[in-house]
C-alpha cells in the first residue's frame, strides 16, 4: 500500500467523521461489539498505533490492533484528535517507512503490508461509520479497488478471526466498495 492512498482513506473517513454528532455515539455499528463511540477510538486509537509502529517508536496508546484502546481517546473534538493523528500517522508513513520493515506486536512486518492493514482499517470503518450514521457509505472506487486487491491477498479463512467475518456474495453488479465490505463480511 502506498501513501497517497493511505491519505485518500484518511480524508474519505474524515468526511464521514465530521457528520457524526454526539447524540450518534451509542447507534451500533456493523462492527457487532462496538457503538459508534467505540468505533472512533478504534480509529484514533488506529491512527496512533499506525503512527508508532511505522515511526518505529512506543505507541502513546495502549491498544492491540483490532481493539480498543485502554482509555477514551474521542475527547470532546474527536474530529480535530483525528485529525491530529493523521497528521502523525502520514509523517510517520513517509520517507522509507513503508519500505522497510517494522517490529509489530504480530511480528516482523514490512512497511507496506503495514501501512497496508492500517489502510484497509481507516478505510473499511469509514464504511461502518457512514452505515451507522446513515451517511453515504460508498467509497471512492479508486480506493475501494486498492483495498480490495490489497485485502484479497493478505487476508485469508485463517486471518479473518475474530475481527473480520466470512466473506459474504455481494451480488451481480455491486459496486466495488460492496465488493470489498462483502468480502470483509458484512452485508453490503
Amino acid at each position: 500500500m502506498d501513501l497517497t492512498t493511505m491519505r485518500t482513506a484518511c480524508t474519505s473517513t474524515e468526511r464521514i467523521l465530521e457528520g457524526v454528532t454526539a447524540a450518534q455515539y451509542q447507534l451500533r455499528t456493523p462492527c457487532a461489539e462496538w457503538d459508534v463511540q467505540d468505533l472512533v477510538n478504534h480509529l484514533l486509537g488506529t491512527l496512533a498505533l499506525g503512527a508508532a509502529l511505522l515511526g518505529d517508536v512506543a505507541p502513546t496508546v495502549n491498544m492491540a490492533p483490532g481493539e480498543l484502546p485502554d482509555r477514551d481517546l474521542v475527547g470532546h473534538d474527536p474530529v480535530k484528535a483525528y485529525r491530529v493523528g493523521v497528521d502523525e500517522l502520514l509523517a510517520a508513513a513517509g520517507g522509507d517507512a513503508l519500505a522497510r520493515p517494522h517490529t509489530t506486536p504480530l511480528g516482523d512486518m514490512p512497511g507496506s503490508i503495514l501501512g497496508g492493514f492500517t489502510t484497509l482499517d481507516i478505510a473499511v470503518h469509514g464504511w461502518d461509520l457512514a452505515r451507522a450514521t446513515g451517511q453515504p457509505a460508498r467509497l471512492d472506487d479508486a480506493l475501494a479497488g486498492a483495498v480490495l486487491a490489497f485485502a484479497g491477498q493478505t487476508i485469508t479463512d485463517d486471518t479473518r478471526a475474530p475481527r473480520i467475518g466470512p466473506a459474504i456474495a455481494a451480488g451481480a453488479g455491486a459496486s466495488v466498495t460492496d465488493q470489498l465490505v462483502a468480502f470483509l463480511g458484512r452485508r453490503p
